[in-house]
């Protein structure tokens, strides 16, 4: 019990240093993206929407590299840029905001079940609901995540032509498709595991 009481200190450690790493990632994103904003009196700017996609270059550009002595190629493999979102990204949008809110009492729950196992209270009934809800909520959050930047890298591809670029649309093979069902498996093993002992303790 001593060394799930460990884990669950490390994985609350763990889990606050996400969030803040996160918290600050986003906080640099403005600067980072600064040279490439539209101003609010450019034209268009209410109706455009920033967007981040992947390309690949048509040709590859040469650049010296004094180091080794000669030209060598070079291409970009991803592209920020605005485009103006269609109804369906709008939808994705929504969606991403529903399952946003429900990933954070997801979360709320996870650090709950942690919490629990700090105590030495791992196989109590209220952490059945507890790790289903923070795991199915993050793993449709990642759903909706995945739908709404396939929808924003479409609107990308119909208005936006990059010279020497080709937008590439986003493949399902980018979704982390075995990780989310590990997560699913590992949540239903340990809910089973809960209504084992509790048969158990009944039979007692």
């Amino acid at each position: 019990m001593k060394t799930f009481k460990i884990l669950g200190l490390i994985a609350l450690l763990a889990m606050l240093f996400e969030f803040v790493g996160g918290f600050k990632d986003g906080w640099n994103e403005v600067d980072e993206f600064a040279s490439i904003s539209m101003e609010r009196t450019d034209s268009g700017y209410d109706k455009a929407t920033p967007v981040t996609f992947d390309v690949l270059p048509d040709t590859a550009v040469s650049l010296v590299n004094p180091q080794i002595g000669v030209s060598v190629p070079a291409g970009f493999t991803q592209c920020r840029s605005y485009v103006s979102i269609s109804g369906m990204t709008i939808f994705a949008n929504v969606l991403l905001a529903i399952t946003g809110l429900a990933s954070l009492y997801g979360f709320y729950c996870l650090i709950r079940v942690l919490i629990s196992v700090v105590r030495k209270d791992i196989f109590s009934p209220l952490n059945i609901r507890r790790m289903r809800w923070s795991i199915y909520s993050i793993v449709f959050y990642h759903i909706a995540k995945y739908f709404q930047m396939w929808s924003e890298t479409q609107d990308a591809i119909v208005q936006l032509k990059i010279p020497g670029y080709t937008i590439q649309a986003v493949s399902p093979f980018d979704f982390s498709w075995m990780y989310m069902a590990i997560l699913i498996l590992l949540t239903e093993v340990f809910v089973v595991a809960i209504r084992l002992k509790e048969e158990n303790d009944l039979t007692i």
